[in-house]
């Protein structure tokens, strides 16, 4: 917990120092690196992507920090490639979603039929229940089925995987609980590629995916360029050395739609600024599909996260007014990766980040945590700090007091508005508040200017009943009641 406070101090500390320079935006995030990377030679590059339809405003950036070779100390670029692990999930998900649209599958089909006839595929057995594993299922990890098939060899090929597939059993049941599945994603993609005649789910991706995005430098099979600019894989050995990775456990052909691909950030920042809805791309209507919320992953738990075809969702910080985020991580030895974005429902601003590493994933440096702790700490000063997200100012006119208006609509159902004036600069607390006096939720805590303001209150994660909205500033305070029905 010292540390974390310690992290956030320095980290306040270097924004507000960045805040004075001539490139505010890229020192901010410089700061945040350095915050989660004691260690500056870890090769990392970051894209970060920033679109307000109310100023127009649009960023598209790309930062570099490390060593993209420990031997040269040769520095990463926008050429540089790296393995981007799971995060290729997302690809074999937009082709499920391509099939969908133009009727060449059913999400409720079962993928036995779209493998061969002589392969048993698990099912669930039980009594006289025979469920089955569906697209869907696999799409969202809840097949049942194991992570990994233990004690892999290299290379894994896809009748290593058929093999495998002819005797394990289901863990769970299909569709009751949320469990990630390599192998799942793995079999998805397999049967998305023989149910389409197709050769390989590389041909696939291409096809429908990178020649349509231009994104020239994202592939499973290296050109002999992107060989000769890719990133070398480390992790730390029982010495804390920096180490090479083992190369051969990237090597598993039945497992090449789960997270063989390989790409560099200026591509992969295509793809974020294509899944953010800012390409004009004939792939557009897939989004919706993609994104969608389908399955609970922590059913019953306070805060909601939810599994769509591949990308997972929450709450920005799981702080219930901040917006929802899509995210999917990625790891294979010696590399990690992160993708996430957002857009605010109320001002409908945009923000994004994509980060590709060279180090990781091995018991003894776990760079998925660091990746994940800097994605959700960009997104968050986009949201809260780059910009006054959320907060809208409905006049010019200096009102003569502090003044808390009725929220509208009231009932309720999931988001209502709160209007309220400011007519002097002071410190605004605007907070939300259970029968029990319990604090639930900030919606504004800030310095503001005098006006009059407008913030949204969205309850979605919240049971109906009474709620109390509560203003501060200066000497004022005042309070609303509030009352959801669901």
């Amino acid at each position: 917990m010292k540390f974390l406070l310690r992290a956030a101090f320095l980290f306040m500390i270097i924004v507000s120092v960045s805040f004075s320079q001539n490139d505010p935006f890229g020192r901010a995030i410089d700061s945040l690196f350095r915050v989660h990377y004691s260690d500056t030679t870890v090769g990392v590059s970051i894209g970060v992507i920033y679109k307000n339809p109310v100023t127009n405003e649009f960023i598209k950036r790309y930062f570099y920090h490390g060593e993209k070779d420990r031997s040269t100390h040769a520095r990463p670029d926008s050429a540089t490639v790296y393995q981007i692990g799971s995060v290729t999930k997302t690809f074999t998900a937009m082709v499920m979603a391509y099939m969908l649209r133009y009727n060449m599958a059913n999400r409720y089909d079962l993928i036995k039929s779209y493998l061969p006839d002589s392969l048993r595929v698990p099912y669930w057995l039980n009594g006289s229940d025979t469920t089955k594993i569906n697209l869907i299922e696999l799409v969202t990890h809840f097949s049942g089925l194991i992570d990994e098939p233990p004690a892999i060899n290299y290379p894994y090929t896809i009748n290593h995987m058929f093999r495998y597939l002819d005797t394990c059993h289901l863990l769970t049941k299909p569709d009751s609980i949320w469990r990630y599945s390599n192998i799942g994603f793995a079999t998805l993609a397999t049967g998305l590629t023989m149910h389409a005649g197709r050769d390989s789910i590389e041909q696939m991706f291409q096809q429908i995916i990178t020649d349509s995005l231009g994104m020239t430098d994202t592939k499973i099979t290296r050109t002999l360029s992107m060989i000769l600019r890719s990133a070398k894989g480390y992790v730390r050995n029982n010495s804390n050395v920096w180490v090479l990775a083992d190369s051969n456990k990237s090597t598993w052909p039945a497992f090449n739609g789960a997270g063989a691909i390989r790409s560099t950030i200026k591509d992969m920042t295509t793809y974020l600024e294509y899944q953010m809805k800012l390409t004009n791309s004939t792939l557009n209507p897939l989004l919706d599909t993609m994104h969608r919320h389908i399955k609970r992953i922590n059913p019953g738990a306070p805060t909601q996260q939810w599994q769509g075809m591949a990308w997972a969702s929450n709450r920005l910080k799981f702080q219930l007014n901040n917006p929802w985020i899509q995210y999917k991580d990625g790891g294979t030895p010696g590399y990690n990766s992160f993708i996430t974005f957002y857009t605010d429902s109320v001002t409908g601003i945009k923000g994004g980040v994509v980060i590709l590493s060279n180090s990781g994933t091995s018991a003894n440096f776990n760079n998925s945590g660091y990746i994940d702790a800097l994605s959700m700490d960009v997104l968050q000063y986009l949201h809260s700090v780059y910009s006054t997200i959320g907060i809208q100012p409905v006049s010019s006119e200096i009102p003569q007091s502090f003044r808390l208006e009725q929220n509208y609509p009231n009932p309720f159902n999931p988001v209502t508005a709160i209007s309220f004036s400011v007519p002097e600069a002071s410190n605004v607390k605007l907070s939300i508040f259970d029968v029990t006096g319990k604090e639930i939720a900030i919606l504004v805590n800030e310095d503001m200017k005098a006006g009059i303001y407008k913030v949204k209150f969205d309850a979605v994660d919240l049971p109906s009943g009474v709620y109390f909205c509560k203003m501060a500033a200066m000497d004022f305070t005042d309070s609303k009641k509030l009352v959801l029905v669901k």
